[in-house]
């Protein structure tokens, strides 16, 4: 199991909540518009066309070594204008921000 965002949110919210969005994940649906990964969604697509150039990390949710390995060579590479969805690490713990299989994926090729 990996941790997202998203689920450490509903950890905070409901254990409950946190457990069932592991063992028994919704289906995908398209987000509503405005709702809060709408927006999300809109602000990846948006930073891609105000960052011309930049390169994505585009490792899934449970590479997150990978990610992490990635985006320290991406910055170290001068010629890199804008990294989007980096891998970081705090401590022991690796971060990074994903939407494999989501519109904006779609959108930007890489689901």
């Amino acid at each position: 199991m990996y941790l997202t965002k998203s689920r450490y949110l509903a950890g905070l919210q409901c254990l409950r909540r946190l457990w069932l969005s592991v063992n028994q994940p919704p289906d995908w649906e398209e987000p509503a518009s405005g709702s809060s990964q709408d927006i999300g969604i809109e602000i990846g697509l948006k930073a891609h066309l105000l960052f011309p150039g930049g390169l994505l990390v585009d490792e899934m949710p449970w590479q997150h070594e990978e990610a992490v390995a990635r985006t320290q060579v991406l910055m170290a590479d001068p010629s890199v204008p804008a990294i989007f969805r980096s891998g970081v690490r705090a401590g022991r713990y690796p971060c990074s921000g994903r939407c494999a299989g989501t519109p904006a994926a779609r959108a930007l090729g890489t689901a």
